[in-house]
């Protein structure tokens, strides 16, 4: 594998480009062979074997299907934002004074969008302007809507990863339409972006508080029914740790897609302190204090962390949710691949689950650990090997399409490369 050929940890932008072009030269040979009138190219994925396709008739999804390089298709699915004092409980403050703070990496945020006028960003008048804005990136992905975030979800989850990494910088990715949904298409979108710009920003970590309201009670690995497993892959592969909300429905044995994807760190909630009694839509909590999990968080045996979530007061709003404990987890990442640069991303995961204080979920007697940031940066990590994903060879001969109205939910060739 030339990326161990070369001695790397995860693949550099040599490597990174090379694989750009392999994938190129894959889909123009498949496309190729579609006729136009019945296939045409919405968004192009120029780092991942991906490309979102209208497919015109059943013919041509049957036609697609045919070819060897083609692994799978997927309608292009729906996702919504997971709506939501929290650092103390971390030790984030005592990390900070040690000097633990996230420099020289950046967070991709695929959201709402951020709002960087807030101060918590720094003096922002654009993206990355001046020097010491902590926005760098401001990119829509979806539909303009003309704001720098209509919502404010965005805003609080990306003011939470400055909060626990105050050095990093921030990547705001606005994959979200403005009526509140984002489509798998999009979401896959600003993974792409985060790949290709890897290098640029060192981005060390995506945030995706976001989900598809499916419970899924085992690990979502098939790449032929999951579209996120191949983004993920590559993510991982370019040293970019992706991590994920649970989900807010509640379910005590399942959460939802993306997290349930191998490789992304997902996330549940706990309150970081007690706040009284509480209602949300789904379920109450009679009683709250530090450390127990919310009755709203998604919760399962493949589950990997805890951390705050409710309330949390970030980006001028209040919010309850997984949604708020995901990019608590983020920032550490930042923190700890600042830190620890040359660990594998696997070795950085390591550190976060093996330093985390063990929480029990009540509801199911499921312990997990609860991010412990401060304790994360001291103690010897378990070394994990550098995640391979698929060898070169593999993932240049195979192309997953995303494809719509195609009448059918999904197209399995029951073929694994």
């Amino acid at each position: 594998m030339i990326r161990a050929q070369r001695g790397l940890m995860h693949d550099d932008h040599v490597i990174t480009e090379f694989k750009s072009q392999r994938f190129r030269q894959i889909k123009d040979r498949v496309l190729g062979r579609v006729p136009a009138a019945d296939a045409g190219v919405l968004l192009d994925y120029s780092h991942l074997p991906l490309t979102l396709l209208h497919l015109r008739s059943s013919a041509a999804l049957n036609r697609l299907l045919e070819f060897t390089e083609v692994i799978a298709v997927h309608e292009n699915g729906t996702v919504y934002p997971h709506l939501s004092q929290s650092f103390p409980l971390i030790n984030q403050p005592e990390a900070a004074d040690a000097g633990y703070e996230g420099a020289g990496t950046t967070v991709a945020v695929l959201d709402t969008g951020v709002n960087y006028t807030r101060a918590e960003f720094g003096p922002c008048t654009a993206p990355g302007v001046p020097v010491d804005c902590k926005v760098i990136e401001a990119v829509e992905i979806a539909t303009n809507d003309n704001s720098l975030d209509d919502n404010g979800h965005g805003t609080n989850v990306s003011a939470i990863v400055v909060g626990v990494a105050p050095v990093s910088r921030i990547a705001g990715l606005d994959v979200f339409n403005p009526d509140g949904t984002a489509s798998d298409a999009m979401v896959i979108s600003g993974i792409n972006w985060a790949i290709a710009n890897q290098s640029a920003y060192n981005i060390v970590s995506i945030n995706m508080s976001l989900g598809d309201s499916t419970r899924y009670t085992s690990p979502c690995s098939n790449q032929h029914t999951n579209p996120y497993v191949t983004p993920v892959n590559q993510a991982r592969a370019a040293g970019i740790m992706p991590v994920s909300s649970s989900g807010n429905k509640g379910y005590t044995n399942g959460i939802e897609r993306p997290g349930c994807t191998p490789g992304i760190i997902s996330v549940g909630a706990v309150y970081d302190a007690n706040i009284g009694g509480v209602s949300y839509s789904v379920c109450s909590d009679a009683a709250t204090s530090a450390d127990k999990v919310t009755c709203f968080s998604n919760s399962s045996s493949f589950l990997t962390m805890l951390a705050p979530g409710a309330a949390i007061t970030a980006g001028g709003y209040t919010k309850y949710g997984t949604s708020q404990a995901a990019p608590h987890v983020a920032g550490a990442v930042a923190v700890l691949r600042a830190a620890y640069p040359t660990e594998s991303i696997d070795t950085t995961t390591s550190r976060l689950t093996s330093a985390g204080e063990p929480v029990i979920d009540t509801r199911n007697g499921i312990e997990k650990p609860r991010l412990d940031l401060y304790n994360s940066t001291g103690i010897e990590a378990e070394t994990v090997p550098a995640f391979s994903g698929y060898g070169l060879a593999a993932i240049i001969l195979a192309l997953i399409v995303l494809g719509v109205n195609t009448g059918r939910k999904q197209a399995d060739r029951n073929r694994m490369r």
